[in-house]
């Protein structure tokens, strides 16, 4: 259990896992039971997951320090929320890869505000995800 909180890499690959089937169990939800009952359901089961796992490890910040914490929170439910809801009136496969555009978006805010350095390849990596999210949107495909 210590790889996985001393190796962001290998961490990355489980959240890809996890994400992925998070989408796909989503796209289940949603056509099976709507967005408000997949989100209300999905959402309670994911917080006691979150809240048996972080238990040991929490320490109250300060309402200073938790209110990025509580941003966090909030902003990862409402687009969760809205995802299952898209996943209920479109084709998850087109959905989920275009919902992963957040990252563009996570990327610039972390250059701007965090002081984070871009290089030539990874705007290239950003140009390749914008062009993919691009023909994937495209009709036909």
């Amino acid at each position: 259990m210590t790889a996985l909180w001393s190796d962001w890499r290998l961490a990355i690959a489980l959240c890809v896992v996890s994400w992925g089937l998070w989408a796909f169990f989503g796209k289940i939800c949603a056509d099976r039971l709507g967005w408000p009952t997949a989100s209300l359901l999905g959402w309670l089961s994911g917080t006691v997951v979150v809240a048996l796992v972080a238990w040991r490890g929490f320490a109250w910040p300060g309402l200073a320090g938790a209110l990025p914490a509580f941003a966090y929170g909030v902003f990862g439910a409402v687009g969760a929320v809205f995802f299952v809801k898209a996943l209920e009136s479109g084709p998850a496969v087109l959905v989920a890869p275009t919902a992963e555009l957040y990252l563009v978006l996570a990327v610039l805010l972390a250059v701007l505000f965090l002081g984070e350095k871009m290089t030539l390849v990874r705007w290239a990596g950003l140009a390749l995800m914008l062009g993919g999210a691009a023909l994937l949107s495209l009709k036909g495909t």
